[in-house]
């Protein structure tokens, strides 16, 4: 039996979607330079039930507003800035950890109307989001004929793409479309 007066802080605890999310996160708010300390994942309805009545029919602040938590769902997680002194003080820090989140496709209890900035989780349909390759057009030279010419280009899995209206004025022909589809024939 657990001790309803301890939280539980293992990632692991969450469901394993939410273990992804959390992770993510994680590795986002430490990219974008945030200290953040987990501070609860998962807690059972007993811990939840024991933290509602704080404030309550016992003394201390209110620390929850409901007693159905997508924690006791393993779906959420608890933070602070890892800073001794500075845990909750600092606004700035926990608005950029909700700018990850969102980045991300996690709620973030920033938002709320009554708000609850520590708190982020997600739901059963929340998809990790797909990493695209960075494409990065740069300028480069082509050689036409022994002739040079200085066209736009995109490397990407080991193929070169160039701008057809480069590859037009390299070989002297002429660029038109028809709808979307790109057309060269003679000037």
């Amino acid at each position: 039996m657990s001790d309803i007066t301890k939280a539980c802080r293992d990632i692991q605890e969450l469901s394993a979607q939410a273990q992804i999310a959390c992770n993510l996160f994680m590795a986002e708010c430490k990219k974008a330079g945030l200290n953040v300390l987990i501070t609860e994942t998962y807690r059972s309805q007993s811990r939840q039930n024991w933290l509602y009545e704080q404030g309550r029919t016992r003394d201390g602040n209110i620390v929850t507003w409901t007693k159905n938590s997508n924690h006791t769902g393993r779906m959420a997680w608890d933070i602070c800035k890892n800073v001794r002194g500075q845990e909750y003080s600092d606004a700035a820090f926990f608005t950029k950890c909700g700018e990850v989140a969102k980045k991300l496709g996690i709620t973030w209890g920033g938002t709320w109307s009554t708000p609850d900035k520590p708190h982020f989780e997600i739901n059963k349909r929340w998809k990790s989001p797909i990493k695209e390759d960075t494409e990065m057009v740069e300028k480069d030279m082509l050689i036409v004929n022994g002739k040079e010419f200085t066209v736009e280009m995109i490397r990407k899995d080991g193929y070169t793409y160039i701008k057809t209206q480069d590859i037009g004025k390299a070989l002297e022909l002429k660029v038109s479309n028809q709808g979307r589809i790109p057309v060269l024939g003679k000037k």
